[in-house]
């Protein structure tokens, strides 16, 4: 089964980042992601952040945090 990166967008300042929190797809559906927090690294805001503000996106996929750079 893949895994999934989770990303988010900052509530404060809008750019996306990388949340480091991998999963498979099943997991994901089960989880409740209840009051997540998260600091963006662009503006350091501390935010908290729920299942529905997350985007997932499968590893290993063209867009995908590391893709390119050698990272896993």
């Amino acid at each position: 089964m893949a895994r999934l990166s989770l990303l988010i967008r900052c509530q404060a300042c809008g750019h996306e980042f990388d949340t480091g929190i991998r999963m498979d797809r099943r997991n994901f559906a089960r989880a409740t992601f209840a009051s997540n927090y998260h600091t963006c690294p662009r503006c350091g805001r501390r935010g908290t952040y729920h299942k529905e503000d997350f985007r997932v996106q499968e590893e290993g996929s063209p867009n995908s945090p590391g893709a390119g750079r050698g990272e896993q």
